[in-house]
């Protein structure tokens, strides 16, 4: 679900014209202006995300998920797919409550989590 694994397969499918950027935020501006292969590859990342965040949602019993790294960035382009594949996933009741939202951390959100672990360890 990574930007350059959805990239690598997109380009492998048909998507992007020469010459144009191939990238993931060519690849996410292309899939909200409806490209079919480039919301195939969003609908195939949001597919394997919700496979994750539904297991751990089970082992650890959680309600919320906030999605972070590049692809965020993508905004609903991802999280539309996202929400609906874990709303048809999710098979034990618990797990239809999830709440998954984007980071307003942006890409600085791993390091606020380090800086908090620094913060903790030297208490």
């Amino acid at each position: 679900a990574s930007g350059p694994s959805m990239v690598r397969w997109a380009l492998a499918n048909g998507w992007g014209d020469p010459g144009t950027p191939t990238d993931a935020r060519t690849l996410s501006a292309d899939a909200a202006r409806g490209v079919p292969m480039a919301q195939l590859a969003f609908q195939r990342a949001a597919d394997a995300l919700a496979v994750a965040i539904l297991t751990t949602a089970a082992l650890f019993d959680i309600d919320d998920v906030v999605i972070g790294g590049g692809v965020s960035g993508a905004g609903e382009t991802l999280l539309t797919p996202l929400r609906q594949a874990v709303a048809k996933q999710a098979g034990l009741g618990f797990l239809r409550r999830l709440n998954v939202e984007r980071t307003r951390l942006e890409r600085d959100a791993g390091l606020y989590g380090a800086a908090a672990l620094v913060l903790k360890e030297s208490r």
